[in-house]
């Protein structure tokens, strides 16, 4: 039929071709399901721990002048105890699921991932109690806002600690300023709004885990990356109760964080998990009707602070159980989703839950609608993704040049072969001979990690070198 015809390939690259655009929009549908998916995980969990705030607190406010009797809603029970059951529910079920897929045992298998888990289990128990108490001062927006500050604190970390082997082009650390200012200016936006019951402590307490959060993804990623999944989570559950454990046993000591014990107490001062709460005394209490009527036989006005602090209930109640479910499913879902989804997808579909949660608490009444806070969420939202996509294409167009120089020497080495081979020297055909047999397997037993082939096909490694 001539030279011209080619019938047959174009038929089979026209297949591949549908089949790769198939595969392409199958994909698309996906990640964007998953980002809805991580989207709605962002904003439900803070949500779910603020409306867990089902008792009223009561103070009289002096400013030195007056005083005033003002409410504010709070917890019923004591963070530490969610906290403490959480990290309990997360370690049985890990449990289970080790047991079925490769044994208990395997958990101590590698005793070096054991002990580089434990601080990293730490962490996420302390980032626990961190969310828990930051909600508790300050409300879900806030917390979720200032949360997005991870990346700059990433950045400064990765700065100050990795020096110029991970420096930035001037305008993306611009672009961290204007995050910065944008989750500065939404905290204010709501400390205006929210006059003398705003807290600066839910601000605060939402910066450290941010902080903390981080310092696990500068410093700890790796090890979450390179062990198996199911291993990784099972011992940060199990580090994580250890942790919750210790601090309860710290505070009873005497030694620090004296707040934690008087939280763990009952109405009739006995030690109870459930039937914990604030350390405050009940409104209903003979305490603090003594306190009321101190207040009202003083003749001068006290100093500017809070007097008479009570709280309308005490215990867990159904909301309570509700945010160990939110936290339960936060964790596990996360996990499954974020391995999905890429690390851009990642952080731009967690910043962009800031919009859906505000849009949700000016519905529902708690907080009210003011554009120009609104308009600082959605900037706030668009800084972050154009932050995160360019660092991203940053890091391909690096991996992109590696590769590049991988195929330049590897020819060159080629080239050179080709010049002296009928010295005695091997030829390019028996040196990617030699290469290919040289990278054993993937998963062989005994092979020293760096001799791994990384699930490359063999054309790709006599292709490379590597």
């Amino acid at each position: 039929r001539g030279e011209g015809w080619r019938g047959p390939t174009h038929l089979r690259t026209a297949m591949v071709d549908r089949k790769a655009g198939a595969k392409g929009k199958k994909a698309m549908v996906m990640q964007a399901i998953l980002c809805v998916l991580c989207i709605l995980i962002g904003a439900f969990y803070p949500t779910m721990v603020d409306w867990s705030k089902t008792a009223v607190e009561r103070w009289a406010q002096s400013n030195g002048k007056s005083v005033e009797w003002q409410e504010a809603r709070a917890y019923p029970f004591s963070p530490v105890s969610v906290v403490l059951i959480d990290d309990a529910f997360q370690l049985s079920i890990a449990l289970c699921f080790v047991a079925r897929k490769t044994g208990l045992r395997s958990l101590w298998s590698d005793k070096s991932l054991v002990l580089k888990m434990l601080p990293l289990g730490a962490i996420y128990a302390i980032g626990e109690l961190l969310t828990l108490r930051s909600v508790q001062k300050g409300s879900g927006p806030v917390y979720v806002v200032i949360a997005n500050m991870k990346l700059v604190v990433a950045a400064l970390m990765s700065r100050a600690f990795f020096g110029r082997s991970v420096s930035m082009p001037w305008l993306h650390w611009f672009e961290l300023v204007l995050i910065s200012l944008a989750a500065a200016a939404y905290t204010l936006l709501e400390a205006g709004s929210l006059g003398t019951s705003w807290r600066w402590e839910g601000a605060w307490m939402a910066l450290a885990k941010s902080s903390l959060v981080a310092f696990s993804s500068v410093f700890c990623e790796h090890t979450y990356k390179s062990n198996p999944f199911h291993l990784t989570l099972t011992l940060q559950a199990f580090w994580g109760l250890v942790t919750a454990v210790l601090l309860i046993a710290v505070s009873f000591s005497g030694l620090a964080f004296p707040s934690i014990a008087m939280e763990l107490h009952d109405v009739d001062g006995g030690l109870s998990i459930f039937g914990g709460g604030s350390k405050h005394p009940l409104c209903a209490s003979a305490a603090h009707a003594e306190c009321e009527l101190w207040l009202s036989r003083l003749r001068t006005i006290p100093e500017a602070g809070q007097y008479c602090n009570c709280l309308s209930a005490r215990g867990w109640d159904t909301y309570t159980c509700f945010t160990v479910l939110a936290d339960l499913s936060n964790a596990v879902s996360s996990a499954l989703v974020f391995r999905q989804l890429s690390a851009v997808a990642k952080y731009v579909c967690r910043a962009l839950s800031a919009v859906p949660m505000y849009v949700f608490y000016c519905v529902v009444g708690r907080i009210a609608f003011r554009f120009q806070t609104f308009a600082v969420v959605l900037y706030l939202c668009f800084q972050v993704s154009m932050y995160t996509k360019q660092r991203h294409k940053i890091a391909e167009v690096a991996a992109a040049k590696e590769e590049a120089s991988w195929v330049k020497e590897y020819e060159a080495a080629a080239a050179h072969g080709s010049d002296k081979r009928h010295d005695g020297r091997v030829s390019p055909g028996h040196r990617a001979q030699r290469l290919e047999s040289a990278c054993p397997p993937c998963g062989s037993r005994g092979v020293p990690r760096w001799k791994a082939c990384q699930g490359k096909p063999k054309g790709a490694q006599a292709k490379t070198g590597r």
